[in-house]
């Protein structure tokens, strides 16, 4: 199997700046090909970011912070900017500067906007979209496997909490944090799947393990639920690594592989962006100035450096 051929990149910054730019460049061009909207996986994934950099700008300041109950507050202010106004009975956390810029419209899981609606907030013990296998609680996860100062276990932990905010199901944007974890670290295509598989295996996610051997090994399933999707997201990077095409060439096989497999394209190509942007970097993905979210994006990726670097 040739998918150990690409290493990832020895650039911190520019894998971080890979998978923020990799999935939102692929996400709009899954939408239209000559795209320029940023849609609600990436809008959610920049709001879960930004209650990581909160809580890590009260670290830098000697203070502890709850990492769930932030990105739950992030996702409020999300749902405000998205709806106009938060849902009645929840916390009214204050605006931040990502907050100035609107989001667009776009689809939403129906659990997504339910769970925001809650005037709790979901935990592994009592989770809010208990039935919910959509792909949104997927699509945000990548920053919680982006922060290189914990380990794999934090990792896991805190996507669990974060994914059961909205989704009772977790395991796929938990095995995705691990995923991203492992590639911002160095690690292979290859490598780093191998890892993630012996962890659903130790942590009641063998269907999903064997959901992502099958799917590599075989036909790809149309993907609509978050298994589906980031298994049909993983093989789409692999066949892309095998392709003889050049290394610049790689980021668009890996799209459009995605994209043909169906199904919510508009998840699979985000994923299967983030994966081949953490591996080629921000070189690899180039930089996306067209998207109308740029400005957010980049001032993302400099608060996340200045704290994480």
């Amino acid at each position: 199997m040739g998918r150990d051929k690409v290493m990832a990149m020895d650039n911190f910054s520019s894998r971080i700046a890979g998978v923020f730019y990799g999935g939102a460049r692929a996400e709009a061009a899954a939408l239209d090909p000559e795209g320029t909207k940023c849609s609600t996986g990436t809008q959610l994934g920049l709001y879960v970011a930004d209650g990581l950099l909160e809580v890590l700008e009260w670290a830098s300041d000697g203070q502890a912070a709850d990492p769930p109950a932030a990105v739950w507050l992030a996702l409020l202010r999300w749902y405000k900017n998205r709806y106009g106004a938060f849902a009645q009975g929840v916390p009214a956390p204050l605006d931040r500067w990502i907050d100035a810029h609107p989001v667009a419209s776009g689809v939403v899981d129906d659990a997504t906007k339910a769970g925001l609606e809650e005037s709790d907030m979901g935990t592994p013990r009592t989770p809010h979209g208990a039935d919910s296998v959509g792909a949104d609680a997927l699509v945000r996860s990548a920053p919680l496997g982006m922060i290189p100062q914990v380990d794999a276990q934090w990792v896991a932990k805190m996507s669990h909490q974060v994914a059961v905010l909205t989704h009772g199901s977790w395991h796929a944007p938990a095995a995705y944090s691990l995923l991203v974890h492992h590639i911002i670290a160095g690690k292979t295509l290859l490598s780093a799947v191998t890892d993630v598989l012996a962890w659903l295996t130790d942590h009641d996610g063998v269907e999903l393990a064997e959901l992502i051997r099958t799917t590599l090994a075989g036909s790809v399933n149309t993907p609509m639920t978050g298994h589906e999707v980031l298994a049909a997201a993983i093989r789409a990077v692999a066949d892309a690594l095998e392709q003889p095409v050049a290394p610049e060439q790689l980021y668009a096989a890996a799209v459009t592989n995605a994209v043909n497999f169906g199904g919510n394209t508009r998840a699979t190509a985000l994923v299967a962006g983030q994966l081949i942007g953490g591996l080629l970097g921000e070189s690899g993905t180039n930089t996306p100035t067209h998207l109308d979210q740029f400005n957010v994006l980049t001032e993302v990726i400099e608060r996340w450096l200045k704290l994480t670097s």
